[in-house]
């Protein structure tokens, strides 16, 4: 048997777990599409290990799954260090603050946190701009934009005041905390902006959506031919194409969606070059 991924020959039981089109992560249909004994289990795991956990754990739509209810907040799930995802407070004394997501086990609920940040006091206002412990800037910037000598001219959030000192004493700023720091147990329940960024983990899981949706239909005998070999190395060990091979377009695509105004919900799959490829084929 061969993969369409790795398009090694591997034995029937190198094929027990079955591939979802739409990864489970993002809720269980009825009649949901799978592919079985065409993508191995070793390839299986490596798109949950490396693709679809961060497909669904930092980004926007993964966000989304517990408010729709795909998830409870019993399952949300850290995705670590590699965040895609900026949240900042977007209102309040916080204003501009950044934080994470947690679960709170006491509130039963997803709840936000500070970063380990330091906020300036922007002059004039009772506004602060806020630098991640690692990305204070240098001395003279801060006394060239931030009122320094006023009352609570400096805040903490997100950790404790002797690891704020260190920080700011290396960029030779005096720092007492008396008066001037917020403990890091406080949380916050409030509104928040959040940008993602999408890089090429995403790209390639939302890629594996579209290619296992084309393989759910097609004959595997196409789907392993090797016009499709870029697009299977690129989802599958992140080689690149000579073609974009996940493209973000902001014109309509489906044919009664209007041009402007309210854009049709959900997230519809291009598959134009595949086509294309099947035409080519069969005319040759």
């Amino acid at each position: 048997m061969k993969c369409i991924y790795c398009l090694e020959d591997k034995p029937d039981s190198c094929f027990e777990k079955t591939e979802h089109v739409l990864p489970q992560s993002f809720g269980r249909f009825k009649n949901n599409l799978t592919l079985n004994k065409i993508v191995c289990d070793t390839c299986n795991k490596y798109f949950g290990d490396n693709l679809e956990r961060y497909l669904g754990r930092d980004t926007i739509e993964g966000m989304a799954r517990f408010g729709h209810n795909i998830k409870t907040p019993e399952e949300f799930k850290s995705p670590g260090k590699e965040n895609r995802l900026n949240i900042r407070v977007n209102e309040g004394p916080f204003k501009g603050a950044f934080v994470y997501r947690e679960y709170s086990e006491q509130e039963g609920r997803i709840i936000i946190k500070p970063i380990p940040q330091v906020g300036f006091k922007k002059p004039g206002v009772q506004d602060y701009d806020y630098f991640l412990l690692d990305k204070i800037p240098d001395k003279e910037y801060l006394e060239n934009n931030f009122d320094l000598k006023a009352q609570k001219s400096i805040v903490v959030l997100g950790c404790n005041a002797v690891a704020a000192q260190e920080k700011l004493a290396q960029k030779g700023i005096s720092f007492n905390p008396e008066g001037e720091f917020y403990p890091s147990e406080s949380n916050m329940d409030l509104e928040c902006e959040v940008t993602a960024q999408i890089d090429q983990i995403i790209f390639r899981a939302i890629a594996k959506i579209a290619f296992n949706y084309f393989a759910y239909w097609a004959d595997t005998e196409l789907i392993i031919d090797s016009p499709f070999h870029p697009i299977r190395r690129y989802i599958r060990y992140g080689e690149k194409t000579s073609f974009p091979s996940v493209a973000i377009i902001e014109k309509a695509i489906l044919g009664d969606e209007p041009v402007e105004g309210k854009r049709r919900l959900g997230h519809p799959y291009g598959v134009e070059r595949c086509q294309r490829v099947c035409c080519e084929m069969r005319d040759s």
